[in-house]
Order: C-alpha cells, then sequence, then structure tokens
C-alpha cells in the first residue's frame, strides 16, 4: 500500500521517491507501478527518482553519475533528441537530478542504469539531495504546524497579543522573519540555497503521487 504524505515527509517516501534498486524495470512489470488493464499495463501511480549530482561525462551525449537516497552510484543516459546538451549549463556536481518514471535499463556496456528519452522528465534542482529531503521535511512540518511560526533568523515567535507579526519569504512562502534585518541576514546564512530547496519540494507536495491520471512533466 503507497505511503501517505501524513506518516513521513513526501520525499522520504519509498515508493513513489524509490532509490535505483527499487525502481521499475523496463523489461518486466512491476505491479507496485503498473495496474493491469482491459489489453494492456498502465501505470497506477506515479514515481520519481531523485539523485545528487556526483559526475558527468560524454562528448556527444551528456552521461550523469548520480548517487541516490541509499548512496548508489548509478548511471543517467540522456537519450533526448539533443542528447543532454541544454542541461549542460545546469549540471553541478552537488546539484540533485530527478527523473520521472525511471526505469532500470541495461546499457550496451553491459551496466544498469537509467536512460532518458525525453527532456520533459528530467530536471537539475539546484540545491543537494539532502537539502531537498529537509526542505520536504520541514514543508510536512509546517503543514502539520501551521499555528507555530517563529523568525527564521531570530527565533522570536508570532504573538497577535504583543503585535508581533512574522512575514514570509516571497519566493518560498515557508520561512518567516520577524523583520527585514532577520530576512537579509537569514538570506546570507544560508535561506538562499535552502529557499530554492523549499521552492522546489513543494513543486512535488502539490501533486498526487498516489493516484495516476495522465503523466506528469517538469
Amino acid at each position: 500500500m503507497p505511503e501517505t504524505k501524513t506518516s513521513q515527509s513526501l520525499l522520504r517516501n519509498t515508493i513513489n521517491f524509490p532509490s535505483f534498486s527499487d525502481l521499475p524495470h523496463e523489461n518486466g512489470i512491476d505491479l507496485t507501478y503498473y495496474a493491469q488493464g482491459r489489453y494492456s499495463f498502465s501505470p497506477r501511480q506515479h514515481w520519481c527518482f531523485l539523485g545528487e549530482i556526483v559526475g558527468s561525462y560524454g562528448l556527444g551525449r551528456v552521461l550523469l553519475r548520480a548517487k541516490d537516497k541509499d548512496g548508489q552510484v548509478v548511471t543517467i543516459g540522456l537519450y533526448t533528441d539533443d542528447r543532454g546538451q541544454a542541461l549542460v549549463p545546469q549540471i553541478k556536481e552537488g546539484y540533485t537530478v530527478a527523473v520521472l518514471y525511471g526505469e532500470q535499463h541495461g546499457f550496451l556496456d553491459m551496466t544498469v542504469g537509467i536512460r532518458v528519452e525525453e527532456a520533459s522528465i528530467i530536471r537539475i534542482i539546484p540545491c543537494s539531495l539532502e537539502q531537498l529531503l529537509k526542505a520536504s521535511d520541514d514543508v510536512a512540518a509546517r503543514s502539520l504546524n501551521s499555528q507555530s511560526r517563529c523568525c527564521g533568523s531570530c527565533g522570536k515567535k508570532e504573538d497577535t497579543f504583543d503585535n508581533t507579526h512574522l512575514r514570509l519569504c516571497s519566493r518560498c512562502k515557508q520561512a518567516s522573519y520577524c523583520g527585514g534585518v532577520c530576512q537579509k541576514k537569514a538570506w546570507v546564512d544560508g535561506h538562499k540555497t535552502d529557499c530554492k530547496a523549499l521552492v522546489w519540494a513543494q513543486w512535488f507536495v502539490a501533486k498526487n503521487w498516489g493516484v495516476f491520471n495522465g503523466y506528469f512533466n517538469f
């Protein structure tokens, strides 16, 4: 049975966000992800592979090396029309690569990795995998504790009785600050990167991963 967002943060869900070893294989039917219809099999839910980029190579075709949540390093081959060249300016070690509907693929050199043929199912997210997972944790915690807010810099709590009102970060809508001074300090202290992770965590959270009603695209 699929795990729910209420039991854990979404991106730590091992069904919809599996490690490489748990991805379905392209030459088999994994009933965790596919349901049998009248004439064929079709997806029953959505899934996405997440990995942190540890390297890239390839003169003509871009090949990424990414480490998944279990620490396994796998190859992601970009077989898109431009052979992945559009992604080159975004590729950076330490960033996260996300591949929708990734499957285990056997390459000609006898290695097994992920083959990407559509540019719309892959995205480079400008933060580490751990930062993205933590952002997912933060989004889940805030949804459960919507009444408890404090300044992301000095820690001061919002209190309507003493007229302390916090304002949300205009980008991520998650971090709160008691004023401009604290907001600027937090931005320099690390929210600049955390903000991007939070924006992407919310992109994932906003979708229903447990029910398939058509393919997602980035």
